[in-house]
Formats: C-alpha cells, sequence, structure tokens
C-alpha cells in the first residue's frame, strides 16, 4: 500500500490496516490516533514525531523503524519486533511491549511509565536516562547486554528483580548492566 493511499483512507475513517506493508515508508509527524496496524510490516519506516496513541501494533515487524519523539501512549507492541528500532524521547506511557523483541532498541530519555515489558526479550536494550514509574518488568525471555545508566523511578523491588537477571555490557556504550542499574556487588 503507498503512503498516500493509507493516509486518505485514515482521513476518511479507516482504522484497520492490518497485515499492511509500508517498509521504508516516510510518515514522519502524521497523526494516526487509534490505528490498527496489527501483522504490519513497518521495516525501516520514519515514524519520529508520528502521533500513534491508542494504536494495535501487535505482532508487527518494526525492525530498524525510526519512532523517535513519537507519541505512543498506550500503544500496543505486543508480540512486535522492534529490533534495532529507535524510540528515544518518544513517549510511550501505558504502552505494552508483552513478549516484544527489544534487542538493540534505543528507548534513551522515553517516557515508559506505566509501560508493560512482561515477557519480553531485551537484550542489548538501551533505557538510559528513562522514566520507569510503574514499569512493569516480569518474566523477561532476556536481559543481556542492557544499558540502565541514569534511569529515573525503578522502584526497588524492579531493580533487584532485573539484577538477578542482568548480566553483560552493552555493545555500545560499553558499560557493565548491572552496574548502570547499581545492583549490590
Amino acid at each position: 500500500m503507498e503512503v498516500s493511499q493509507l493516509l486518505e483512507l485514515y482521513k476518511q475513517g479507516q482504522r484497520n490496516f492490518s497485515n499492511v506493508d509500508l517498509s521504508n515508508a516516510l510518515l514522519r509527524n502524521v497523526s494516526l490516533i487509534g490505528i490498527d496496524l496489527r501483522g504490519a510490516t513497518l521495516n525501516k519506516v520514519d515514524l519520529s514525531s508520528a502521533n500513534l496513541i491508542d494504536a494495535n501494533l501487535t505482532g508487527a515487524n518494526l525492525i530498524e523503524t525510526n519512532l523517535r519523539g513519537a507519541m505512543l501512549r498506550g500503544t500496543n507492541f505486543s508480540d512486535a519486533d522492534l529490533s534495532w528500532s529507535n524510540l528515544t524521547w518518544s513517549n510511550s506511557s501505558n504502552s505494552k511491549f508483552i513478549r516484544a523483541n527489544l534487542s538493540l532498541t534505543n528507548f534513551s530519555g522515553a517516557n515508559l511509565i506505566e509501560a508493560d515489558f512482561t515477557g519480553s526479550f531485551m537484550n542489548g536494550c538501551n533505557l538510559r536516562g528513562t522514566n520507569l514509574r510503574s514499569a512493569i518488568f516480569k518474566s523477561l525471555q532476556s536481559c543481556v547486554d542492557g544499558e540502565f545508566s541514569g534511569v529515573r523511578n525503578l522502584d526497588d523491588q524492579t531493580r533487584l528483580y532485573l539484577c538477578a537477571i542482568a548480566s553483560g555490557t552493552h555493545p555500545f556504550t560499553k558499560n557493565d548492566s548491572r552496574q548502570t542499574l547499581g545492583c549490590p556487588i
């Protein structure tokens, strides 16, 4: 589907774009509130500064997708592949990343208040400077080589859980994961 067609159909009130392929599309600054992109292929799409509040991206492929500064409040990324994606400075509060592949995903400076990471795969994930107030980290599949420097509002119980499973060093910052969490030696 062409971007112009999607935008026109959205403007006309259509919200269901499940399984669409928009790889490499330029969708910077668009407003697609409540869009349904379940199972969509959005690899290498530029969605920087886009408004995707309450979007459904369950099972979508967002490999190397740029979501820098995007409004993602309440968006569902469950079972999605966000590996190598850029979510720096995004507002991802109340978003669901349940069972998502977040391998080498960059969340630096993002607002992740009440985000749910249950069962996600977080190898090499960069959470530097994020706000993690009431974020949920349970039953993670993996948390190797993560970066947690300067995270804010991480509760003690969650920090201890992450310390129990974290290991390695972040591939780009070269910081030790457990040290960035402030884990006891």
